[in-house]
């Protein structure tokens, strides 16, 4: 399991991390990350939900209708933030403040050791 830190830009195949990087990879989580940092900042509070609902509440439904969803963060036809291999990525609410964000990784499967994990 790599730890990291944001979000997405182009789908790449599987078994391909090492021509994207793991570096371009901690890019993505932290664009997400960011997102989320900042929406704590005008609601006080982590959003909440699913992936959708989450994003939702990232591309303007708050209270602010403010749009935090930075460039080059991919979203699926569901409305759900998904990471390079175009799985949604998996939100745990850690706190009120705190959230972790997990991709499936190269394999495209959640909780295996490939995952990508951001707090």
């Amino acid at each position: 399991m790599r730890e990291a830190s944001g979000s997405s830009a182009a789908a790449v195949p599987a078994g391909k991390v090492d021509e994207v990087g793991a570096e371009v990879v901690a890019i993505d989580l932290d664009k997400v990350t960011l997102s989320l940092r900042d929406f704590r900042t005008i609601a006080g509070e982590n959003p909440i939900g699913t992936n959708a609902e989450i994003t939702a509440a990232l591309n303007g439904g708050n209270r602010r209708q403010s749009r935090l969803i930075p460039e080059g963060v991919n979203v699926n036809g569901k409305g759900e933030m998904v990471d390079r291999w175009g799985v949604p990525y998996f939100f745990h609410q850690l706190s009120r403040t705190e959230m972790e964000i997990r991709s499936a990784g190269p394999d495209r499967v959640l909780w295996t050791t490939d995952d990508i994990i951001s707090h």
